[in-house]
């Protein structure tokens, strides 16, 4: 349970990655939100296999300088009579220029912290190269090559890709999370569509956008380790409206309880 981290929010694939200045434009069109989803498990629990359910809690915010993000996920697994509960809860700021993140984050199994990590990065480059603290067990230095992004550039080079008609992309992205330190991203992105129209969407019901399907694949892991799929339907200013999670034998489907709009911040030029 504690290997439940990923997060919510390149280089192109295709030719020549958007400029700086066109990513930096790509903030205004992002809405900042907060959602909360329930999971529950892809289909039904079959022989001695636990019942997993749980609920997600996820908080963007977005000042003229940086993106705040928090998220927490809580899940229980119950067999029997027998009931576990996991947590995950996870906090980062991203500079808009790309080059400065910080994280923190920890894991609880039955009310008992099991895992803390935090840490930085700094790039020279919304394409590095740079370097890492992460502090977990132990303090590590990591560099950062070139062609490594932030996860707010790989946010926004994702959306511009979606709204060009591009299909796919890959990044190498730092997180800094257990088994999601430096990770190959691959992107599938469907093709336009639109949002559905239950009432926990609120305002975000029936609003174009497009599904993103990203597998994550830490950088310098085992060969035998997991790959962890997010597959979200995002609307066009970046709200995800349906997701699912997957690693291992385990899959979780989020379905939004609410989402609300959080306030834009007003930035001059």
């Amino acid at each position: 349970m504690r290997k439940l981290n990923w997060c919510l929010l390149l280089v192109l694939a295709a030719p020549a990655p958007a400029s700086a200045d066109a990513l930096d434009a790509g903030w205004a069109k992002i809405q900042p939100a907060r959602a909360v989803y329930v999971l529950r498990q892809r289909g039904e629990g079959t022989g001695d296999a636990p019942a997993i359910s749980g609920r997600m809690i996820v908080e963007a915010k977005l000042t003229c300088t940086e993106l705040a993000t928090t998220m927490t996920m809580e899940i229980r697994a119950t067999s029997g009579a027998q009931t576990m509960t996991a947590a995950v809860e996870q906090q980062s700021t991203e500079s808009r220029d790309g080059k400065v993140y910080r994280f923190s984050a920890r894991t609880l199994e039955n009310g008992r912290e099991t895992e803390r990590r935090e840490g930085q990065a700094v790039l020279q480059s919304r394409d590095g190269p740079g370097e890492a603290k992460v502090k977990g067990s132990s303090l590590e230095d990591v560099k950062l090559e070139a062609g490594t992004v932030l996860p707010g550039t790989h946010l926004l080079r994702m959306m511009a890709a979606a709204a060009e008609g591009k299909t796919a992309l890959e990044h190498r992205v730092f997180y800094g999370l257990d088994q999601m330190k430096i990770v190959n991203t691959k992107v599938t992105i469907g093709p336009a569509g639109r949002s559905g129209k239950e009432k926990g969407l609120g305002d975000f019901a029936d609003k174009p956008g497009w599904t993103f399907r990203e597998e994550h694949k830490e950088v310098g892991g085992q060969p035998d380790s997991a790959t962890q799929t997010v597959e979200a339907f995002m609307t066009e200013d970046a709200v995800t409206t349906r997701i699912s999670l997957a690693i291992q034998a385990l899959e979780l489907v989020g379905t939004p309880i609410s989402i609300e709009k959080l306030a834009k911040p007003e930035c001059k030029g």
